[in-house]
């Protein structure tokens, strides 16, 4: 468990997709943002992020506050459980923790980097 109820959320957890509906009752959205250095990239139904360390690589993410310990765990093991593992930025002098995987292996890109838009199209 980390320290921080805060979270970036860019694929599943963001408003209006099926993982947010969920647990929505614990979710207090805080504002979106375009964070620099990072990709997305498609698994099929949901994306992952990768850490690129370029400041021309963007991604649009939603920050959140988890109000409920239970919720924050239970979207720890979803995370978990296919993979991700959880990193902490500093965002406005305050830390948020994002879901990130180790290796973007052969998946692609999510084009624009906003996985709503992609999801959508």
């Amino acid at each position: 468990m980390v320290d921080s109820n805060v979270y970036a959320f860019y694929g599943s957890l963001r408003r209006g997709l099926a993982n947010y509906e969920k647990f929505k009752p614990h979710l207090r959205y805080l504002y979106s943002v375009w964070l620099k250095g990072f990709q997305l990239y498609s698994l099929g139904d949901f994306p992952f992020a990768y850490r690129t360390h370029q400041s021309t690589d963007l991604i649009l993410v939603e920050i959140f506050q988890i109000t409920d310990l239970q919720t924050q765990q239970q979207i720890d093991e979803l995370e978990f459980n296919y993979g991700y593992h959880i990193e902490q930025l500093i965002l406005d002098e305050q830390p948020v923790n994002i879901y990130l995987f180790k290796d973007k292996a052969n998946y692609p890109l999510v084009s624009g980097g906003d996985w709503l838009k992609f999801f959508r199209s």
